[in-house]
C-alpha cells in the first residue's frame, strides 16, 4: 500500500510478485511492454542455448565421465539440482498465460478492498506483499552468498578448477585461452541459473503468500456482516459481495494448483534424490577424511531441505487460513438476517468446509506433515546406507 492521494490510499497486491516477473522479462520468459517481439525472441532464444541448455549438459556430461563413486556423488548432487531448477523454469513458461490469469484475478480483489477501505484488511493484504517480497530476498541473498563462494573457492584453488565439474571437450588445465573462456562462460551462466532459480523457488511461496492474504482480508469483511448494517437487504448484499470474492478466491486457488502442481512435485522428487545422494557422498568423503567436503554436503543437504520447508509452512499456512474463513461465516451476524441471506450462507458453507490444499503432482499435499514425511524419508534412507557401508 503506497500512498496515493491524501484520502484514498493505493493498493496493488501484485506488487509482491514483481521482482520475479522482472527476473522472467529479463530471462526471455515474458516479453515487457515495448520491445519487439522478433528481438525478444531471439534474445530469448540465444540466452536459453548458451545457458538453460547447455549449462547443464555440461554438467551431466562430466557426470557421465566420471569414474570414482566419490566424484560420481558429487556431481550428481549438482547435476540433479541444476536440471530440476531448469525443469521449473520451463513450467513458469508453459504456465505464463495462467499468471496473467491471477494478476488480473488480484486486480479485482484489489479493487473491492480498496472500495470497502478496512483498516485490518489492507494491513492483512499489506503484510502478504510484504512477506512474499522478503522471502524473494532471502533467496537471493543465498544465492548471492553461494555464487561467491563458488568464485572464492577457485580463487584459493592450489590448482586450476572449474566453479563446478563439467566437460567441454577442450584441455583447459594446460590452455590458458581455453580456462579463461570456460570459466568466464561459467561464471555468465553461473548468475544467470542463480537469478533463475531464485525466481523458481521463490515464487511458489510468494503466491501462497498473496491468496493466504486475501483469504485472510475476505475472513475480516465476512466477519463483520449484519453487525453494522441498517437493514436485511444491506446485509443480504455484504453477503453477496464476499460471495463474489470468494468465488475469485477459489478461481485462484484453481490456477495456483495448476502452475505449482509440476514444480513442487519436482522439488520433492530432487530433494529425496539429493538428500539420499548427499549421505552417499558424506559416507564416502568421511573415508577420506575431507572434512570440507563433509560440510560442504552437510550444507547442501540443509539447502535443499529449506526449499521443501518453505513451499510446505506457506502451503499450511494457506491450508489454516482457508479453515478461518469458513469459521468467519458462522460467525457473521446471520441468525437475524432474512430467510434468502441464511439460505445463501448455506450454500457459501458447503462449498467453504472443502479443504483448500494445493498438491503437488495433484496428490501430495503442501503442508507441515508432508515436510515431516519427507525428512523421516530421508533419514531412514541415510540409515539404510549407513548399514550398507
Amino acid at each position: 500500500m503506497q500512498p496515493g492521494s491524501e484520502n484514498q490510499p493505493e493498493l496493488n497486491t501484485h506488487s509482491a510478485v514483481d521482482y520475479h516477473w522482472r527476473v522472467w522479462q529479463l530471462t526471455g520468459l515474458i516479453r515487457p511492454a515495448g520491445i519487439s517481439k522478433s528481438l525478444y525472441r531471439t534474445y530469448a532464444i540465444g540466452l536459453n542455448l548458451m545457458v538453460t541448455l547447455l549449462f547443464p549438459l555440461s554438467l551431466l556430461a562430466r557426470l557421465i565421465l566420471t569414474r570414482s563413486m566419490k566424484e560420481l556423488c558429487e556431481n550428481l548432487t549438482i547435476t540433479i539440482t541444476d536440471i530440476t531448477a531448469n525443469l521449473k523454469f520451463g513450467n513458469v513458461y508453459l504456465v505464463r498465460r495462467h499468471l496473467g490469469e491471477i494478476r488480473s484475478l488480484i486486480q479485482q480483489l484489489d479493487c473491492r478492498a480498496l472500495a470497502i477501505c478496512d483498516r485490518d484488511e489492507l494491513c492483512a493484504l499489506v503484510q502478504a506483499v510484504t512477506t512474499a517480497r522478503n522471502t524473494f530476498r532471502t533467496f537471493a541473498w543465498i544465492f548471492v552468498c553461494g555464487t561467491s563462494l563458488s568464485c572464492v573457492r577457485v580463487a584459493l584453488a592450489r590448482s586450476r578448477q572449474l566453479l563446478y565439474p563439467a566437460w567441454f571437450g577442450v584441455d583447459w588445465k594446460n590452455s590458458n585461452e581455453a580456462f579463461v573462456g570456460i570459466y568466464v562462460y561459467q561464471l555468465f551462466g553461473l548468475i544467470v541459473q542463480a537469478v533463475q532459480n531464485c525466481a523458481s523457488d521463490s515464487y511458489p511461496p510468494a503466491y501462497l503468500c498473496l491468496l493466504t492474504g486475501h483469504m485472510r482480508a475476505l475472513e475480516v469483511r465476512v466477519a463483520r456482516i449484519g453487525c453494522e448494517c441498517a437493514s436485511g437487504q444491506q446485509s443480504y448484499d455484504q453477503l453477496l459481495s464476499c460471495i463474489q470474492d470468494l468465488t475469485l478466491i477459489h478461481r485462484m486457488h484453481t490456477i495456483i494448483q495448476q502452475i505449482l502442481s509440476v514444480p513442487c512435485m519436482a522439488q520433492f522428487a530432487c530433494s529425496v534424490a539429493v538428500q539420499c545422494t548427499v549421505a552417499m557422498h558424506f559416507l564416502y568423503v568421511a573415508d577420506a577424511d575431507d572434512r570440507l567436503a563433509m560440510i560442504l554436503s552437510v550444507i547442501f543437504f540443509v539447502a535443499v531441505t529449506l526449499e521443501v520447508f518453505v513451499i510446505c509452512y506457506f502451503g499450511e499456512k494457506m491450508r489454516t487460513q482457508s479453515e478461518a474463513l469458513c469459521n468467519a461465516f458462522y460467525a457473521c451476524n446471520w441468525v437475524e438476517q432474512l430467510p434468502r441471506f441464511r439460505r445463501d450462507l448455506l450454500f457459501t458453507l458447503a462449498r467453504a468446509q472443502r479443504p483448500s490444499l494445493i498438491l503437488a503432482g495433484s496428490y501430495i499435499p503442501l503442508t507441515l506433515e508432508t515436510f515431516k514425511e519427507v525428512m523421516h524419508f530421508a533419514y531412514s534412507a541415510f540409515t539404510l546406507l549407513l548399514r550398507a557401508k
